[in-house]
Parts: structure tokens; C-alpha cells; sequence
């Protein structure tokens, strides 16, 4: 766990977590229900050496900026990482949700990181929730008015492991039974801990808004102007995001390469495949480096 640190922008707080390293940052921007705190794949980062700097994203955790969008929120990153003393930044770093803001920092001339990186990402050009379902319940569920008693819900259901199992279930399209038994205990606790830490706050609500189908030219427009080396992994197994969106952000961004894990859940650097996943990162930040 990194030091949990309160930024004062000109738009108001925003929460950032530090976890130290010897290399130039990966500004990390995690998921949606997810602040700063989560870790949704730091080793990934801090095995190569580098930094991490975690956002929490507009809505969630301490971040108290109003629903800013993610083109709204880059001066605010602006602003911390010239607070931070951050120059050079090595990489920008989206997983889920977190993807279009770190697609808006990549396409920021200021902030320029050197190498993108979008992990199991939506929504691209195309919309999101990708079912009937999920765009009816999403935004009831996980309203600020129900959202408390969604979560608490839950932290109580994956204290068991039946619980976990059937929470990490619902993010993957293979049986349980296919998967469930290679997690081994550390990865259970990790899993647990980053449910037992989730929150909406008015966050979700804003990445839905965001990802409507009327959205979808602007998000086209923005995902084109990626100029940077671009990494996109996604798991043909995960029933969090359709691996169209990946395909999607490869078919958009000039300098893209996508790359397919075979991780079971939405949650790639738990369990099985986060070995396949570490590889492949390694390889991508190493590479064209002096």
C-alpha cells in the first residue's frame, strides 16, 4: 500500500496514492467503484521499477471536484504532477473505466507520457454498459442513493470464500469451476480486499454518463489522437467488458498493439493469466527503452 495523499487543485481536492519507485511514474487510473487506494494491478508497474501514482477520478474516494468529465479532469492531473515535482512520466495507465481518462492524458500535450497502457477498457468509441441489463440496473444500483447498502452488501457476501466465488463470477464467462481452484490464498485475499473496498460514490453515475451511445464520436475523436505506443490487453473471458472494446481502441490508436490474455475474470492480474499479463507489460514498457 502506497502513502494516501490530499492534492489542492483549483477545482478542489483530489486523492492520489503514492507507491514508490526508482523509474518515472505510471500515472494509474483505476476502475469504475474503485478510488486511488484500489490496486487494480500496481506490481505490473512497480516490478519494472517504476513508480505508481494512483487517481482517485471525479466521485470517488476523496476526490471533490464535481462531475467533471475525464477531458475535464487533465488540468486537475496537471496540477498535481507539477505539485508532485513529476516531470517525465513513463506511462498512462487505465484499467476499465479508468481507460478514457487515461486516454485524455495521453493525448495531453503537457503531461505527454511516454507509453499508454489500457487494461480490460470501456467504454471506447463504442458504448457502454454492453447489455440491455447492465445500462437499465447500472445506474439504479449504483446511484448515490443505494449504493452504501449495494457495497456494504457485498463486503459482508466475500468474507466467505462461496461468497467471493460467486462475486468473481459474475466477471467471467467460464465456469467457477474452470478457474476457481488455481487461485491460490494470497490471491483470494487480494480479491477480498479489493471488494471490501469498493465504493460508487457519485463516480459510477458520472462513467455512465460519460459512456452513452451519443457519446461515442467524441470518444472517437479523442481515442484517434493518441500519437504515443499504445499496449491494449483484454481477456475474451472477462464479463465485465466485451473484448469489442478493445478491438476498438486497436482499430482507433495509430501506434496500437493489442494484446488477447486468457485471464478468466475481469479482474486479469488476479489469479490465472496475471503471470501471462506481468510478461507481457515488461516487455511493452522495456521496450525502446535506454
Amino acid at each position: 500500500m502506497g502513502e494516501i495523499r490530499i492534492v489542492s487543485t483549483k477545482a478542489g481536492p483530489v486523492e492520489i496514492v503514492q507507491v514508490p519507485g526508482n523509474k518515472p511514474p505510471a500515472l494509474f487510473f483505476p476502475g469504475g467503484h474503485a478510488s486511488a487506494s484500489s490496486d487494480c494491478g500496481w506490481e505490473l508497474y512497480t516490478a519494472s521499477g517504476h513508480e505508481v501514482i494512483s487517481f482517485s477520478r471525479p466521485g470517488y474516494g476523496a476526490t471533490r471536484v464535481g462531475a467533471l468529465t475525464a477531458a475535464q479532469f487533465v488540468p486537475l492531473v496537471r496540477d498535481a504532477c507539477d505539485q508532485l515535482g513529476i516531470g517525465e512520466i513513463a506511462v498512462g495507465v487505465g484499467v476499465s473505466f479508468g481507460g478514457l481518462q487515461a486516454v485524455h492524458v495521453a493525448t495531453d500535450p503537457q503531461l505527454a507520457p511516454q507509453r499508454l497502457a489500457l487494461h480490460s477498457c470501456a467504454p471506447s468509441a463504442l458504448p457502454y454498459p454492453d447489455t440491455r441489463a447492465e445500462t437499465i440496473a447500472g445506474p439504479l444500483l449504483f446511484s448515490p442513493l443505494l449504493e452504501g447498502l449495494v457495497w456494504s452488501t457485498v463486503r459482508r457476501l466475500v468474507r466467505s470464500d462461496s461468497g467471493l466465488r460467486r462475486m468473481m463470477a459474475r466477471l467471467s464467462r467460464l465456469p467457477a469451476d474452470q478457474w476457481w481452484g488455481e487461485l491460490t490464498s494470497a490471491d483470494k485475499a487480494e480479491a477480498r480486499t479489493l471488494f471490501q473496498g469498493m465504493r460508487s460514490g457519485h463516480g459510477f453515475i458520472n462513467d455512465l454518463r460519460q459512456a452513452k451511445p451519443t457519446g461515442s464520436a467524441t470518444r472517437r475523436d479523442a481515442i484517434s489522437r493518441v500519437e504515443c505506443p499504445t499496449l491494449i490487453t483484454a481477456s475474451r473471458n472477462d464479463a465485465g467488458v466485451s473484448f469489442a472494446h478493445a478491438e476498438e481502441f486497436a482499430a482507433r490508436i495509430p501506434q496500437a498493439t493489442l494484446a488477447e490474455i486468457d485471464a478468466p475474470t475481469h479482474l486479469f492480474w488476479i489469479g490465472p493469466g496475471k503471470r501471462q499479463a506481468a510478461s507481457i507489460v515488461k516487455s511493452f514498457l522495456a521496450r525502446g527503452s535506454n
